[in-house]
């Protein structure tokens, strides 16, 4: 279930009951612009009459955002029986869900960071490579793709191209995307996808960011994957870039409309048939784990 707000009020006659907006599932999401500036006390004696009524309507997930500004509200919400949802460094939202004969059904808030590598490679077969300050310090020989978290509305290339030139000082084109990474328990209890796209240098004169980066080189590919101190997942990478020379084949994001709203879909396959090898295993092992 996603909260997406409409234009549609909740309509009471009571004074007493908040004009809040409505979504698609019947749930009610209550803002400022809806409750003003009232007070502790006042606020809470509304919403309390407001999850009455809203609850003999048959309304759902009660959603009610409190700005940073407002925060004496939120003992008055949770008071009610309201839980934190999520949080931004200006607002958090709290919910409720109020029927009483069905499991609480409001979706948990975005459970996953974003990060993304380029995996640079110059016409020589080398690939780029940086060495992070911190992990210089604590004396760790960590050879790493340039990366980091994508910022909100960048797609994954922009990120991988953006980081790529921050950390190295190399300009770069995006070429493919080559894999991703998924892991449990990143941070703060959130999981990760790190994705890798393959790039194209469009300069190859290194000038690192002494803020978060110790060292940068282009290494050869087939010495990087050789190299005992590289990690299994950086072999495992480096590899599959090898392994997409040779099939000639990379994943590709194809962009078209979505279809609902003024949005766009963007959808990265790989058009590589199944071998015979492929084709056996899938028969005889569906969806088998690595």
């Amino acid at each position: 279930m996603i909260m997406a707000a409409s234009s549609a009020p909740v309509q009471d006659s009571r004074s007493d009951v908040f004009q809040a907006d409505t979504d698609q599932f019947k749930g009610v999401i209550l803002t400022p612009q809806h409750y003003g500036l009232l007070s502790p006390t006042e606020f809470e004696r509304r919403l309390q009459a407001s999850l009455a009524v809203w609850q003999e309507e048959g309304r759902r997930g009660v959603w009610v955002k409190i700005p940073l500004t407002q925060s004496e509200l939120v003992p008055s919400a949770a008071k009610l029986g309201l839980q934190f949802h999520h949080a931004h460094c200006d607002h958090l939202m709290m919910t409720k869900w109020l029927p009483t004969s069905e499991p609480n059904n409001l979706p948990d808030f975005a459970h996953h960071y974003i990060g993304v590598a380029g995996f640079v490679v110059n016409a020589e077969g080398q690939v780029l490579l940086v060495q992070e300050k911190w992990l210089k310090r604590l004396s760790l020989r960590h050879w790493k793709l340039p990366g980091g978290h994508t910022e909100k509305g960048e797609e994954l290339w922009e990120t991988a191209i953006r980081e790529t030139f921050e950390e190295t000082g190399v300009k770069t084109e995006f070429v493919a995307m080559l894999c991703f990474r998924h892991m449990h328990e990143y941070r703060w209890g959130t999981d990760d996808i790190y994705f890798v796209c393959l790039l194209r240098p469009l300069t190859t004169d290194i000038t690192v960011n002494p803020a978060e980066i110790a060292e940068a080189k282009w290494t050869d590919v087939n010495a990087y994957i050789g190299d005992p101190e590289t990690t299994t997942t950086n072999r495992l990478i480096a590899q599959s870039y090898k392994d997409g020379l040779a099939s000639g084949s990379f994943i590709q994001p194809v962009s078209f409309p979505h279809f609902f709203a003024n949005k766009k879909d963007l959808v990265f396959y790989s058009n590589r048939p199944l071998d015979e090898e492929d084709r056996r295993k899938e028969k005889s092992e569906p969806h088998t784990k690595l």
